[in-house]
């Protein structure tokens, strides 16, 4: 049986059959995108960030992400696309230190990417594990992520980001990631019932051009979230925000206005 729950000011469902009981509305930071989604990011949810190539959309992510921190939760970058060298030089361009949040221990780096490839930088907020392939990546993962749940996060909530899906669907196969994210959601949900822990926030960012129609509607299918950004000019850009599961949202467009580490007018 269904009863309506007050929860920071809308109304939500406890299930009262399982141990989901209570659901905690986040805010991103950002006051005006609280206000698109219809009032914030619910925990254990996916927002999914679509973007295209010449999109600095992606910011949006480390920047909700970076928000988070600042109110005490512990970041996590799921790097599946680049070396950190790399990656580094293009969140320096957003104004994000990556290297800063690693080394004051508000962040750490689960580096899929480098474990493909063997690379080791011997630094402690960055992890790897051994001989990763296709078979082997969920269990890996989980366990590399539990690992970092008991050692590095502790009572901290752990916001997540993606960086990129879809560099994790090239590494994998389109097809192959469904099927482990769908594996993934069973495992989330197995711990959301048994677990007593802050739930996370989970950020996919995902480069539209980069893959099929058809893989970008299997996540859209289970993100909570969707917001999509369109390049419609040098520094423009189009925001689209097109899904929440909050009774106040309605979808919303945005034209915006990026560089020097900023998304204006949303800053």
């Amino acid at each position: 049986m269904l009863q309506p729950r007050t929860t920071k000011n809308f109304i939500i469902n406890e299930v009262k059959f399982l141990r989901v009981n209570i659901v905690e509305l986040l805010s991103t930071g950002i006051k005006r995108l609280d206000d698109a989604l219809g009032g914030g990011l619910l925990e254990d949810s996916i927002t999914l960030i679509v973007y295209d190539t010449y999109s600095l959309g992606w910011g949006l992510g480390m920047k909700i992400m970076e928000n988070r921190m600042k109110e005490g939760d512990f970041g996590v970058i799921i790097n599946n696309s680049m070396p950190v060298t790399l990656m580094e030089m293009e969140l320096n361009g957003i104004g994000f230190d990556l290297r800063n949040y690693g080394e004051s221990g508000d962040l750490d780096i689960l580096d899929m990417f480098a474990s493909f490839y063997n690379i080791d930088y011997n630094l402690p907020y960055i992890h790897t594990v051994d001989n990763v392939d296709t078979s082997t990546y969920l269990p890996k993962y989980l366990n590399l992520y539990r690992k970092l749940l008991m050692e590095r996060i502790g009572d901290r909530r752990p916001v997540g980001v993606s960086v990129t899906f879809d560099g994790l669907a090239f590494l994998l196969g389109e097809k192959n990631l469904i099927k482990i994210l769908q594996k993934n959601l069973a495992e989330k949900e197995r711990a959301r019932l048994t677990e007593e822990r802050k739930r996370p926030v989970n950020i996919i960012l995902l480069n539209r051009d980069r893959v099929s129609k058809e893989f970008v509607s299997w996540v859209a299918l289970y993100s909570q979230y969707i917001i999509e950004f369109t390049s419609s000019g040098v520094g423009v850009e189009e925001m689209f925000v097109r899904k929440s599961p909050l009774p106040n949202f309605e979808p919303k467009k945005y034209e915006l206005t990026v560089g020097k580490g900023k998304i204006e007018p949303l800053d």
